[in-house]
């Protein structure tokens, strides 16, 4: 895998239930992502953002410490999200039902070579 991209894409390919993978800036700013299904990308990293810097916000008031990861589940959907280096954020939209155990695997693994890349 030569590029952030193809890094993501596999990522993607790698978690079946997946319909959205991205890396998002704190600001909101998509920096890679891909898709299986039809998602405003930037929407969806604006909104993923928001909804990391309110966990944050939140273990700080609270004197909890860092955010490792963060789960979000609706009707039909998951979000599940974890910090990177340079204030951005590793996130996957994926279809219920979710193996939220899959999920934390690939993570652990494709985080350390999607850091790399960034460096």
């Amino acid at each position: 895998m030569d590029n952030l991209e193809s890094i993501i894409k596999s990522l993607g390919e790698e978690i079946s239930e997946s319909v959205f993978v991205g890396i998002t800036g704190k600001d909101g700013l998509p920096v890679s992502m891909y898709a299986k299904e039809s998602i405003e990308s930037s929407l969806a990293s604006a909104e993923v953002s928001s909804i990391f810097s309110i966990i944050e916000r939140s273990l700080k008031n609270l004197s909890l410490g860092k955010a490792k990861e963060f789960f979000v589940l609706s009707d039909g959907y998951g979000i599940f999200g974890t910090p990177l280096i340079y204030d951005c954020y590793l996130f996957v939209i994926a279809r219920e039902p979710i193996n939220l155990g899959k999920v934390r695997i690939e993570f652990k693994k494709y985080v350390p070579k999607i850091e790399e890349m960034m460096k």
